[in-house]
């Protein structure tokens, strides 16, 4: 079942982003994700979610909504790649089960519990 947040008569699906270790499966950070226009993921400082690695770029990808509100994740011109299911991308819409890879991380995403 979905989840959704209803602000000023707009729906937002609620999603929870999980970042593990690609190696072990050990849940490194949990992040949720509501209304947001853009989150940056990267190694860089500045990014809204860093993962310090030499493998992921400074700016590696970005999740963002799109007009009709759905939630997508697209590669940055980033030098490793992202990957789902072993195949390279340039986007993907998030959905509840979407394992995405960058570098050593795997960012998986679930429909939040509210």
């Amino acid at each position: 079942m979905l989840a959704f947040l209803s602000y000023e008569g707009l729906l937002f699906l609620m999603m929870e982003l999980h970042v593990c270790k690609q190696t072990t499966g050990d849940l490194i950070r949990k992040f949720a994700l509501g209304d947001v226009d853009e989150l940056l993921i990267g190694r860089d400082s500045d990014c809204d979610i860093r993962i310090r690695s030499a493998s992921i770029s400074r700016e590696h990808c970005i999740i963002e909504q799109d007009e009709s509100g759905a939630m997508l994740l697209r590669d940055s011109d980033s030098t490793g790649g992202t990957f789902v299911e072993g195949k390279k991308v340039d986007a993907v819409r998030i959905e509840d089960g979407l394992e995405v890879v960058i570098g050593p991380a795997v960012l998986k995403f679930y429909d939040e519990e509210i």
